[in-house]
């Protein structure tokens, strides 16, 4: 399969989409640092820098088109978040124009938890009913990058959803490696409109489908997590704080990332703002496998 990236960072959906056996084809990212450290990953790669100006003939044919459109107006450190009405976090409809020329088979969305309450809930909606315009059904679920043995405490808000098709579905109704026990969609909770917006975070993992739509999982582990030991213990361990360079490690990104170890505060950032690769991998095998299946 062919991703094509959006507001792609430093390429966190890029790199766990290509780990689970599909092949990055374009990419559209404004920051010219995270430019630099896409080239020097994916060299071959076109890199748009303008969502804004970018026409959608010039975007090469691909199957998944992923996007991790901007938080700021939707982050609650955001004290007058203007919601999908700021001029960052509203570059999603922007993205969703292009979705409705081109109509990619699959999307796959990220943003922050701050999108759930938004805009006292609205904005959840109008990111569900604009998917929905424009034939896409699907689900989202709510995941913590700690679980995925990160260090790291991190939620965020995943959108997957197909094209004319309820395939997306069997993501959330057959989520076992994700979540742990999740219900099928039998024994799952109908949800209505109201009650959705406060569907946040919660112990329990669980599937819910809205009128034949959109739905929501609640995720709680991918793998065991992971804690750095110090050294000279035998039988046991103790947590320690987790260096910048450790989690670059652990994240899977790599060493050899373009980014000077000098410049351990940016590396933080743009760490803390990327899609954890392991996250998006899952998400890219569960689609390549109901792909097969068709």
């Amino acid at each position: 399969m062919r991703v094509a990236s959006f507001f792609t960072g430093i390429g966190g959906f890029d790199l766990g989409f290509e780990r689970s056996g599909m092949k990055v084809v374009f990419q559209c990212e404004i920051d010219p640092f995270c430019q630099k450290i896409l080239k020097r990953h994916w060299p071959c790669v076109p890199i748009h820098e303008d969502i804004t100006t970018l026409i959608p003939a010039t975007i090469p044919t691909a199957d998944l088109w992923c996007a991790g459109w901007p938080c700021q107006d939707l982050s609650n450190a955001n004290t007058e978040r203007k919601g999908l009405a700021g001029e960052r976090s509203g570059l999603f409809y922007k993205f969703m124009e292009l979705v409705g020329e081109v109509h990619p088979a699959w999307l796959v969305l990220e943003n922050v938890p701050g999108l759930l309450s938004a805009e006292q809930g609205t904005a959840l909606e109008a990111v569900i009913d604009t998917l929905e315009a424009h034939g896409y059904l699907g689900g989202w679920l709510s995941y913590n990058a700690l679980d995925t043995g990160i260090p790291h405490d991190r939620d965020r808000v995943f959108f997957i959803a197909s094209f004319r098709s309820q395939r997306a579905y069997r993501i959330f109704t057959d989520s076992s490696e994700l979540s742990g026990d999740s219900p099928s969609r039998k024994s799952s909770q109908t949800q209505t409109r109201s009650s959705l917006r406060e569907g946040a975070v919660g112990d329990t993992p669980l599937v819910v489908q809205r009128r034949g739509g959109f739905g929501y999982t609640l995720a709680k582990s991918i793998c065991p997590t992971l804690r750095a030991q110090t050294g000279g213990h035998q039988g046991g361990h103790s947590d320690r704080p987790i260096l910048c360079g450790e989690k670059l490690d652990l994240d899977r990104m790599g060493k050899a990332d373009g980014v000077s170890s000098r410049m351990d505060s940016r590396r933080g950032r743009l760490l803390g703002n990327a899609v954890v690769p392991a996250i998006a991998q899952w998400i890219g095998r569960k689609i390549i496998e109901i792909q097969s299946q068709d």
